[in-house]
């Protein structure tokens, strides 16, 4: 046999060979672990989140290798919005389970959305600003900076429980009371939240209720189960309903497993019957519906991409036509001069456009200064060109700027981005995504004088607001 802890050989007295623990107190911390990791289940399952944290660190403490505590731990992170502590638990996790484990699908779903990751950093930043403002005793800059902490990550228990604090120093007990009931309904035994209340409310009643504790508990099974008490119960950090302000700290089950064995039998072919007369078929009407409803979208967007197609050969040929025109009008042209350039690049412009080489094309419209044009028919060429093919190009530029900043390309993503705004100075996302990659690049200057250029030309976006903010975390 192996040790359970380090999987060194054990020896006939029932020591282990390499890290000399004895079995049984091995096996007793692991136990012990796993009683306290039901509890910390049980109290999650009603929204005692506070208090099941408190029992899933006391799991770690006798058994740091306990995945599906420490799984569980970052779900109540996770729920209570602190996003950060939460990965940190899932990553220690998969470091000591790197297969099959839980946290990997955990993790993934934040890395994999880079909104929810700018909303956890500005979250972070904003919340240490109000922290700052109210050192510096700015109490209405830090309520203001507060709620737009909340309204990035609505289940910020600090937040909040931080934001009824303030409402109290305005002697506003009622907005107090909103907050810290907003805190009870995420985190439903919350020490501070229960405190604070009993103090506004002046209601002394109001506390936990603790019910009888059975100590018999059985083994831990997959993450979010237990196992050996004749049930299985699962729990992932969307599925904790919110609950009322009860709160239960620990899981009584019936002492007469007999009749909790058939219950559960019961209790599974009512729910088999159910599914076959119920579920099922209201699943395949479901089905149908929706078949329905793809297949009548798509012959909308079939109809709508045929009607694109039309419109776009009609105005090739018109465009085919207006070279035509134009070559005539150049080879009467004698000498070089600045116009006949024009002219060149407008009719290189749309040769590339008609054969579908809309980059090139780009490239040559921005070498024309239309001013420089007297000609109505190249005008119109031109015109037309630049509302098809720019915008076009733009977004395209735009896009694949932006995938290679977030995923570290800085000096590629710079060049794409400067295209985006080449084409379209009205791209005010191109443009501060500009400025994004010239911070990352530790360009301060140059990134301030892309952010000024935002705040001067799009003052209205919410991409202003965001370039002052950069500037002021450059500035520090």
């Amino acid at each position: 046999m192996n040790c359970v802890r380090c999987g060194g050989t054990l020896l006939i007295s029932g020591y282990c060979s390499q890290c000399g623990l004895q079995e049984s107190f091995v096996n007793k911390c692991i136990r012990t672990s796993n009683y306290y990791y039901n509890r910390g289940l049980d109290k999650a399952q009603v929204r005692d989140l506070s208090g099941a944290i408190v029992d899933l660190k006391k799991a770690l403490r006798y058994n740091k290798k306990n995945t599906q505590a420490r799984n569980l731990l970052g779900l109540c992170y996770h729920e209570m919005g602190e996003v950060v502590s939460a990965l940190s638990e899932w990553v220690v996790s998969q470091h000591f389970q790197p297969e099959h484990n839980d946290a990997d699908d955990y993790i993934k779903s934040i890395q994999n959305n880079p909104t929810r990751l700018d909303e956890v950093n500005g979250t972070i930043r904003k919340y240490n600003q109000t922290l700052v403002y109210l050192k510096q005793g700015d109490y209405d800059l830090a309520l203001i900076q507060l709620k737009r902490v909340l309204g990035m990550s609505p289940n910020f228990v600090n937040g909040h429980l931080l934001l009824a604090l303030l409402f109290l120093k305005e002697d506003n007990k009622e907005k107090a009371k909103k907050a810290l009931r907003r805190v009870l309904r995420i985190d439903s035994n919350n020490t501070l939240a229960l405190k604070y209340y009993r103090e506004v409310a002046g209601n002394p009643g109001i506390g936990r209720h603790v019910e009888k504790v059975d100590t018999t508990k059985g083994t831990v099974g997959p993450s979010g189960s237990r196992q050996g008490d004749g049930q299985e119960r699962k729990i992932k950090h969307h599925e904790i309903a919110p609950g009322s302000q009860i709160s239960i700290d620990q899981y009584v089950e019936s002492s007469n497993n007999k009749y909790t064995f058939i219950g559960i039998i019961v209790g599974l072919l009512l729910g088999i019957a159910v599914m076959y007369f119920l579920f099922i078929p209201q699943k395949t009407d479901e089905l149908a519906d929706s078949y329905d409803t793809l297949k009548q979208e798509y012959n909308e967007d079939l109809a709508d991409k045929n009607k694109e197609i039309s419109d776009l050969k009609e105005s090739q040929s018109s465009l085919q036509d207006n070279v035509e025109q134009l070559t005539e009008d150049l080879a009467k042209a004698t000498g070089e001069s600045s116009s006949g350039n024009v002219f060149e690049n407008i009719i290189n412009a749309a040769k590339c456009y008609i054969d579908g080489d809309y980059e090139g094309s780009a490239e040559y419209l921005v070498k024309v200064t239309i001013d420089d044009v007297d000609s109505k028919d190249a005008k119109k060429l031109y015109n037309q060109l630049a509302d098809t093919v720019l915008p076009k190009v733009a977004s395209q530029a735009y896009n694949k700027g932006y995938s290679e900043m977030t995923s570290g390309n800085y000096e590629d993503a710079l060049k794409d981005l400067s295209l985006a705004v080449e084409y379209d100075e009205t791209n005010v996302d191109a443009l501060y995504y500009l400025g994004r990659t010239y911070q990352h690049m530790t360009k301060y200057d140059k990134a301030k004088e892309i952010y000024q250029k935002v705040i001067s030309d799009f003052p209205d976006s919410r991409r202003a607001n965001q370039a002052e903010e950069n500037i002021g975390v450059i500035g520090q």
